[in-house]
């Protein structure tokens, strides 16, 4: 969501939790492990305890983010992520998905235009109304908009990445004045990152995800966002990632100026967007193009694709089944669309994490997706049909969590602005 459509639900981020281990296993379907050391298919460890693929939500210790202005001493934020290990010893590069601005802070029961029937959620009371006491446009349901994306997590441990969906919404809201949300934006993913640097070395921080240690490769990353998320990663300063190998956005909400990334960039419209534009990004993939910075610099537009429909948290149509400027017959499944979005990043960043010669992408017909490479003399892109992948339902996810913190401790007598339309 833009700046401009936040909203007093919209509130910052974090803490309480859902952590999970799922073993995918044979389910995980072809794993295909990218790049440098290791790959699955050249692994034989696959089946085994310590290398089957894998899906775990965990939560550790709620923190407080430093702030680049405003009235308080810091943002508030939970740290709390989906993590998908794929199949194979690795070590395994990692890619990081960040959602978007959503609606976080809800009474469910009566926010249906917006939010799904049974949302992942949990409570926050420091930033949410109080459990039984719903304020009018602020109810005690923490949404967890990052399991909303688990389905994009599946997917990419599915080409041999480890994947990450982490929570973003604190830097999104600005409670305190927050000029620069880019900089939380950019703290989280270090600090995830951190975290699975020491899972890797067996560091578990209280966690206890099996076979983790040595499978994770952090100095390779890549950058997957949604909506705002999208908007990030197109960003300058998400360019400056050390070790970045590749970036897809999906219907970017632009909030930055971009920059002239270096690596292959897929931006990913929705035709039937009733949020950005089914336009976002295409300019910004052009300027990209004509910059030169890049070999790739690829656009796609998904027929039928709605904006809430990416994220399973959401309400994917609206009442009577339209989106945005698509009527009902125009309107594709969201489950469809969620694959084609989930599939098409996966199979963008092992081609891009290798420096393929040319691109290869998965297409369901229901979705016919349409698109290039805008860059002149670069790395042709075709499509190729693909049936969709199923995934692993997230309020099926088991959880795991510790009290240990990535983040400074939050003080007890910091207050929040619960409403940051008002007067922010």
């Amino acid at each position: 969501m833009t700046t401009a459509t936040r909203r007093a639900a919209h509130l910052t981020a974090a803490s309480a939790a859902f952590a999970l281990t799922l073993a995918c296993g044979t389910a995980a379907a072809q794993a295909a492990a990218p790049g440098k050391p290791a790959s699955p298919r050249q692994a034989t460890t696959a089946g085994t305890t310590s290398n089957a693929a894998s899906l775990t939500s965990y939560r550790l210790a709620p923190g407080l983010l430093k702030i680049t202005g405003g009235r308080t001493a810091g943002n508030p934020s939970q740290v709390h992520g989906v993590l998908g290990m794929p199949k194979g010893k690795g070590p395994h590069p990692v890619v990081v998905v960040l959602h978007g601005t959503h609606h976080n802070c809800v009474t469910t029961k009566d926010a249906s235009d917006v939010v799904a029937r049974r949302p992942v959620k949990t409570h926050w009371p420091l930033v949410c109304a109080k459990p039984g006491k719903p304020e009018r446009g602020l109810g005690p349901d923490y949404l967890r908009q990052n399991v909303g994306l688990s389905h994009v997590v599946q997917a990419l441990t599915r080409k041999g990445f480890v994947a990450v969906s982490i929570d973003v919404v604190s830097p999104e809201n600005w409670w305190g004045g927050e000029t620069d949300p880019t900089k939380g934006y950019t703290d989280l993913v270090s600090a995830h990152l951190r975290l699975l640097s020491d899972l890797n070395k067996g560091i578990d921080h209280g966690l206890k995800i099996p076979g983790v240690k040595g499978r994770i490769d952090t100095s390779r990353v890549g950058l997957v966002g949604h909506s705002r998320g999208g908007g990030y990663v197109l960003s300058p300063k998400a360019a400056q990632r050390a070790g970045l190998f590749g970036t897809v956005a999906i219907e970017p909400a632009e909030n930055a100026e971009p920059a002239p990334h270096k690596v292959p960039v897929l931006n990913i419209r929705g035709a039937c967007d009733e949020d950005v534009d089914p336009q976002a990004g295409r300019s910004t993939m052009k300027a990209l193009a004509k910059s030169g910075s890049t070999k790739v610099a690829a656009d796609v537009l998904l027929a039928g694709t709605g904006h809430r429909m990416i994220n399973t948290n959401l309400a994917p149509t609206d009442k009577g089944g339209g989106i945005g400027p698509c009527k009902p017959s125009k309107v594709a499944s969201p489950a469809a669309a969620r694959a084609q979005a989930a599939q098409l990043t996966a199979a963008f960043l092992e081609q891009a994490l290798r420096k393929a010669p040319s691109y290869r992408l998965p297409a369901l017909s229901s979705l016919a997706p349409k698109g290039g490479n805008l860059r002149k003399g670069g790395p042709g892109l075709t499509f190729h049909p693909a049936r969709p992948e199923t995934f692993t339902d997230p309020r099926t996810i088991r959880e795991v969590s510790s009290k240990q913190r990535l983040l400074p401790a939050i003080p007890k007598n910091l207050k929040v602005n619960k409403r940051p339309d008002d007067g922010i």
